[in-house]
């Protein structure tokens, strides 16, 4: 069975893995190397690990492991003021087998055994569907024949566009400006960070995720340990785009600028990590989302069918994206995998998926989504003016000292 991934990110790669050793599997990416990717942190849930141990095996899914945090450094998750102070500390069930996981180091390990079929500096143009196959249409003017292509390309898929009119997402009007920032031994650091991820608010609408990463466990190659990189900082801000300006063209510098401005107000702390942070990680990128009230998938499948956020975009803000792509994977490779052994049309494989990834699709979306309402409401004047000094009764009058 010829099967062709539009897409290699944890998701398209996870369910290449997956049908390496049954099919014949050919991977479409537009980046020239697995470490060329945006993102820093990726929380990996009890059910998405188990779909990694089973797709790649014992010797990967312990290097995996080794760049990855696990259950003691994800003990909790925190909500807190402006001034680093919690408001809600939600502990995460303590005998799940969850990850944190670099996303450079993760996809990079994603791509071991599948050098050779993963097209790179490549782009998928459009995407064609017949009875019976399905044509990929490459920018280099190449054509693949495919049983099965997997939109795997994140948001504005052409591989979705070929199969449906209509966008599978849509903009929230919210900008994100993510950074890294090293950590020296014995840094100061709010309390909470060494349990776990934290989302810090503001009043005005303002937010930003925080997570302390580690230079994983065990030895490392050096590709590996240079992807997985120094124990640091990850920040991420969430604002409306209003509020943060055009992002597309403008420099690191720029936008560590502008975090500066939107956080003049925090904690002193905050504005010492984004001054500090790496130039060379420092990126923005717009918001999308799927509605979980509509149909993800409201195509026949035939040949083509896809995961991740090419179908259910959603925020960062719930930390969920990497997971529920990673479990879309595997519910996708069990369905084709039981149709190369001949208990499936390759139609029922793909409806049977498209009807089960919204038991975990939908749930992760809409928690992804409570964080943007009330970054939204935070953002209209009136309910800021109130929201205010109810932060600081809730949060404490004091500063917060990190440590």
């Amino acid at each position: 069975m010829r099967v062709v991934v539009c897409g290699a990110g944890i998701g398209g790669l996870t369910l290449a893995q997956a049908l390496r050793t049954s099919c014949d599997v050919t991977v479409v990416e537009r980046d020239d190397e697995a470490v060329s990717t945006g993102g820093y942190r990726l929380a990996i849930n009890g059910a998405a690990t188990a779909v990694l141990a089973r797709s790649l095996g014992g010797d990967l899914m312990a290097e995996v492991r080794a760049v990855s945090d696990g259950a003691d450094r994800f003990a909790q998750f925190t909500v807190a003021t402006d001034r680093l102070r919690p408001l809600l500390i939600a502990p995460e069930e303590p005998d799940e087998d969850r990850l944190l996981a670099q996303r450079r180091a993760l996809r990079l390990l994603l791509t071991r055994g599948l050098e050779d079929r993963i097209l790179r500096s490549t782009r998928v143009t459009r995407v064609e569907q017949s009875d019976g196959s399905a044509v990929v249409h490459l920018d280099s003017g190449e054509e693949l024949a495919a049983d099965l292509v997997v939109g795997a390309e994140g948001a504005k898929s052409p591989t979705v566009r070929a199969v449906t009119i209509r966008a599978p997402d849509s903009d929230l009007h919210l900008t994100g400006i993510a950074g890294s920032t090293p950590r020296t031994p014995g840094a100061v650091v709010p309390r909470f960070l060494r349990r776990g991820p934290a989302l810090a608010f503001s009043a005005d609408g303002t937010g930003m995720f925080l997570s302390l990463t580690s230079s994983g466990s065990g030895p490392l190659s050096p590709e590996i340990a240079e992807a997985v990189g120094s124990p640091s900082l990850v920040w991420g801000l969430i604002a409306p785009s209003s509020r943060v300006g055009p992002a597309p063209g403008r420099t690191p510098d720029d936008l560590v600028a502008t975090a500066l401005r939107l956080t003049r107000h925090w904690h002193p702390w905050m504005a010492e990590r984004i001054e500090a942070a790496d130039r060379g990680r420092v990126a923005a990128f717009s918001f999308r989302a799927a509605d979980p009230a509509r149909d993800f998938t409201p195509w026949r499948p035939r040949n083509i069918t896809a995961l991740g956020d090419a179908i259910h975009a959603m925020p960062p803000t719930g930390g969920q994206a990497a997971a529920t792509a990673i479990r879309d994977a595997g519910e996708l490779a069990d369905n084709v995998l039981a149709h190369t052994r001949g208990e499936l049309t390759l139609d029922e494989a793909l409806r049977r998926y498209h009807h089960s990834l919204r038991a975990w699709a939908v749930p992760a979306l809409r928690e992804s989504l409570g964080p943007v309402r009330v970054i939204r409401a935070l953002g209209n004047p009136g309910v800021a003016l109130l929201a205010r000094p109810l932060l600081r009764i809730a949060g404490g009058l004091a500063p917060a000292r990190p440590r």
